[in-house]
């Protein structure tokens, strides 16, 4: 069985348009199946055979298919980024929870105020989850555009 390779689709795609084909006719002149330069296109894995395939249709090297190592790592510091921002928030608020229980339970606030304040926390939690969310698909969208 083959292993997969990651190959750069946008620049893929940059030169099937370049040679202003459609996905069909470059898979008629690679001798791949449409299925295949689907897969490529959408998510850049793809065969030894199909990188090689590709890059003699389109004139060029192989390795001209090849990431950029700097956009890659890129890719990787915005997946920790955004796995420590969560991690963050979570352990915020399961801290901020168990002081809130601590003191209802220790009779410092009334069950009212700490229902707000349960709110408060949990309102705010999902609104920074929100914030890292976007923020981080929008430099992976940044990122992947410069691959």
């Amino acid at each position: 069985m083959e292993m997969d390779i990651m190959i750069d689709k946008n620049r893929v795609r940059k030169f099937r348009n370049q040679h202003t084909w459609s996905q069909d006719h470059l898979a008629s002149a690679s001798g791949l199946s449409l299925r295949t330069i689907q897969r490529i296109e959408n998510d850049g894995s793809c065969s030894l055979e199909s990188k090689k395939a590709l890059a003699a249709v389109f004139n060029i090297k192989p390795s001209d298919l090849e990431m950029q190592i700097d956009a890659l790592q890129n890719l990787a510091a915005s997946k920790r980024g955004r796995i420590f921002g969560f991690a963050g928030v979570i352990g915020g608020l399961v801290c901020a929870y168990i002081v809130i229980t601590l003191t209802l339970i220790s009779g410092q606030i009334n069950s009212a105020d700490a229902g707000f304040y349960y709110g408060a926390v949990g309102a705010f939690c999902g609104i920074c989850c929100g914030i890292i969310g976007v923020v981080s698909n929008r430099y992976y969208t940044a990122i992947s555009t410069q691959l």
